[in-house]
């Protein structure tokens, strides 16, 4: 009897419980919601839960992402099914519309890729306390595998860490730039961890920084740096590309010296100072020229007395330039498309993409159209659009109709180099260049006769085969043009006067055009040299160019020259052709670059 008393009242309690229990759930069920840990949860839920002790969660189920693709979807009900993409490290939904899982970390969900360690290195220059800035970073190349969010970071155990976020809309090899911050605490050799997506990099061969000490104390001589290597627009800079710094050390530390980026090249160089007194730093270029033009490069250093800053030039290789020659074809090289004139345009000595050419350029293609050509031949060449045109002896036939041609092109900037002394066809050219038909034009003198050179700071009389200003130049053979009339417009490069001549005789017998892409000078054969060698022909009155062979055709005076008379002996004098001439080209092609008829 007992027995029976016990159990029927834990069937009581049982159902006292029950009942309660029951009432609260009827109370939240009335009201649409059902709450853990609260007796009101929240009507706008279906499921209200609170963490009693505000230090629990909830986990819903986590699959990978092979688990998740092999959810059989029923496309009626699963519209919102979530989990938890332990491969992605983010919550996954399936949506109807798109009919597919989407990643609440954004549409494309977290990226896949690898990094290539070969190709991944630290930029900048690093020292001990200094912090880094903008021009310390990593740049680091990855192969995406699967479009999507990125993080790439890179740490030390040195004060300083490198990190970057972001996302990638494409496969494939990519490079990332990963922004350094910090301050390295010690000079020291630190290897830099990468981590992937969270996912450590074992890197062969690491990435490395040396970190330097602090800074030396120095100075720099620009005035005497030297740019070392051949630069040319869309070809990489390699380990010739340098620049040598002559400095002045007067404290030890470290050094680290960069330029700007100009055109799509710099230069840096980093160390430490282990002596003190003159030497030399190498700086290495890097990076791919964008463009022909020079480039002027601002060299900064961290001397500890204050960073300083100079200027160097780096001269650009200028491309192959069309070359149209009209003149006599023979061995005197009269329009430069024969003879020891074509040799000095041909010679990697002058022009050329070695490291010792005097002018960087890539060389010339010739066409010539001979000595007298109809003007409905030059009109035919002419709109071939060539860079340069040179004429020479005897282009004797420049009627109106040919000088309204070669004034055409000038005008949509085409290059003229004339050596010409025929009165009339000097005098067609001379009214069609300057729209005057009162210019005049008449031979004086003769062969032998020599013309002093203006004093003028002119890129054709100091150019970078030498200064001739107020030296000579020597007619060839018969007589000089002189045009007579033009006012304004024009560079003077020489007088009609000679000097060993007592005739005085007013006009002009050289000039460049002020405005437009013209060089004139009153004598056809100015180029003349029978010798193929270049040597100097021993003549005081004929062929006073020289431009010797041994010497890789670079060009030199003639050093004997002149008639006699105004009191000088014959021979006496000394006279600059082959330099004006080569002064010229190097005016001519830069001219074409970046002024010309084929500039873009």
């Amino acid at each position: 009897m007992k027995n029976n008393n016990k159990r029927i009242t834990n069937f009581v309690r049982f159902l006292f419980l029950f009942l309660i229990i029951w009432g609260r759930l009827y109370c939240q069920t009335n009201n649409g919601s059902v709450g853990i840990n609260t007796s009101t949860p929240n009507p706008n839920t279906v499921l209200d839960i609170i963490s009693g002790g505000n230090n629990k969660g909830i986990l819903i189920p986590r699959l990978t992402e092979s688990q998740r693709n092999a959810i059989t979807i029923n496309a009626a009900s699963d519209d919102g099914l979530l989990i938890y993409n332990t491969t992605e490290d983010c919550y996954n939904y399936w949506s109807l519309a798109d009919s597919e899982w989407k990643s609440v970390c954004g549409q494309l969900g977290k990226s896949t890729f690898t990094i290539d360690c070969s190709n991944s290195k630290a930029i900048g220059t690093y020292i001990k306390g200094k912090a880094l800035d903008a021009s310390n970073y990593l740049t680091v190349t990855v192969n995406v595998t699967k479009k999507g969010n990125y993080t790439i970071s890179g740490t030390t155990t040195n004060g300083y860490n490198f990190y970057a976020t972001g996302i990638f809309l494409n496969t494939g090899v990519q490079t990332v730039q990963v922004a350094g911050q910090g301050t390295p605490a010690a000079a020291q050799l630190d290897t830099v961890q990468l981590l992937a997506n969270g996912v450590s990099v074992s890197c062969t061969p690491a990435v490395t920084i040396n970190v330097l000490s602090s800074s030396g104390t120095y100075s720099m001589s620009c005035g005497s740096a030297t740019v070392n290597g051949v630069y040319t627009k869309g070809t990489a800079l390699t380990a010739s590309n340098t620049i040598t710094l002559p400095v002045v050390v007067t404290s030890l530390g470290s050094y680290a010296i960069t330029t700007n980026t100009v055109d799509g090249i710099s230069f840096s160089a980093s160390g430490t100072f282990t002596a003190t007194g003159n030497q030399n730093i190498i700086l290495s270029g890097t990076g791919t020229p964008t463009s022909t033009a020079d480039k002027v490069m601002t060299i900064t250093s961290n001397s500890a007395d204050g960073a300083a800053t100079c200027n160097v030039t780096v001269v650009m290789t200028i491309p192959v330039k069309k070359v149209l020659h009209i003149g006599n074809e023979t061995v005197y090289g009269y329009s430069a498309f024969t003879g020891p004139s074509r040799s000095l345009m041909d010679s990697s000595t002058n022009f050329g993409t070695t490291a010792t050419s005097v002018v960087k350029s890539a060389g010339y293609t010739h066409t010539s159209l001979g000595s007298n050509p109809t003007s409905a031949a030059l009109l035919t060449a002419l709109n071939n659009k060539p860079d340069i045109v040179i004429l020479g002896f005897d282009y004797s036939n420049i009627d109106a109709t040919s000088a309204g041609y070669l004034v055409n092109y000038l005008n949509k900037k085409g290059v003229v180099i004339a050596y010409t002394e025929t009165a009339a066809s000097v005098q067609n050219l001379m009214r069609a260049l300057f729209s005057d038909s009162s210019i005049t034009s008449g031979q004086i003198n003769g062969g032998g006769a020599v013309y002093a050179l203006a004093n003028t700071n002119d890129a054709i009389l100091n150019g970078p085969f030498g200064d001739v200003r107020g030296k000579n130049w020597g007619e060839d053979a018969s007589g000089t043009a002189r045009v007579q009339g033009i006012s304004g417009s024009v560079i003077p490069l020489s007088y009609a006067q000679a000097v060993n001549d007592a005739t005085v005789y007013s006009g002009l017998t050289g000039f460049r055009h002020a405005g437009l892409n013209f060089i004139w000078f009153g004598d056809g054969g100015f180029l003349s040299n029978e010798n193929a060698n270049g040597n100097q022909y021993p003549s005081n009155t004929i062929e006073p160019f020289v431009a010797p062979s041994s010497g890789g055709y670079l060009p030199v005076q003639k050093t004997a020259y002149g008639y006699a008379g105004n009191g000088y002996t014959a021979g006496s004098l000394q006279v600059q052709n082959a330099i004006i001439f080569a002064n010229t080209l190097a005016w001519a092609i830069k001219q074409a670059e970046t002024n010309g008829i084929n500039t873009p």
